[in-house]
């Protein structure tokens, strides 16, 4: 894990002018392309829970480094909704587009399909830091999705970001990702225990974690361990 994310923050972490946002590049074939995806905005929460378990401690030089690089993608991720005229992040931003801007919108992906990767980091970093700003963002992108996607019957994905044309669909993760995701960044009340007891599989469905037994010639699992 500490080799994949030395490669991301070596390689494809760069600061935008004029602002010097922090976000995650791709690359192909060796050639860094500027763009960051919606669906990259996981990688702010999945660093924080690597920092809070890494092995040589949350106070340790790496640590530090992947919470701070994780803080500054989700703030990034949080930026593609707030300067959006209508409060909902394109599926994808290129940086430095040579107009003074920090980003523009994906010029051949303008559409929101209620994507859950933002709410995913900003719930996760909520929960582990306790900052309330957190939850300051995605009220923010609730309510730009309550006012712009919903519809008699559901929600519907966005055509572009700017027109707000709607489309006659809706992804089936809105329901099991990013609603969840937004109610449990609200909830005071829920016992999920990301550093100890729950892990989150990838429709955001909390799971109790297995405990795991070593013995002299093999590592089992315990049939005894709690599962929801």
């Amino acid at each position: 894990y500490d080799k994949a994310i030395d490669g991301i923050m070596d390689k494809l972490i760069f600061m935008s002018r004029p602002n010097y946002l922090t976000y995650v590049a791709e690359m192909n074939m060796g050639t860094v392309i500027h763009k960051m995806d919606h669906l990259s905005c996981f990688l702010g929460g999945n660093m924080a829970l690597g920092a809070y378990t890494h092995p040589d401690g949350l106070s340790s030089m790496k640590a530090q480094r992947q919470l701070k690089t994780g803080k500054q993608l989700a703030y990034t991720c949080y930026q593609m909704y707030a300067r959006s005229k209508s409060g909902l992040a394109p599926e994808y931003v290129s940086f430095n587009d040579g107009q003074g801007n920090d980003f523009a919108k994906g010029r051949d992906a303008p559409y929101h399909l209620l994507r859950p990767e933002a709410a995913e980091s900003f719930f996760i970093l909520y929960h582990l830091t306790k900052d309330p700003v957190y939850r300051e963002w995605g009220w923010e992108l609730f309510q730009a999705i309550e006012e712009h996607a919903r519809t008699d019957s559901g929600y519907s994905a966005i055509r572009d970001v700017d027109t707000l044309e709607k489309e006659n669909r809706m992804e089936s993760f809105f329901m099991s990702e990013t609603l969840k995701y937004l109610y449990l960044l609200q909830d005071d009340n829920d016992d999920l225990d990301l550093l100890n007891e729950h892990v989150l599989n990838t429709e955001a469905h909390p799971l109790r974690l297995l405990e795991l037994t070593s013995t002299p010639n093999d590592l089992s699992i315990n049939t005894l361990a709690r599962i929801n």
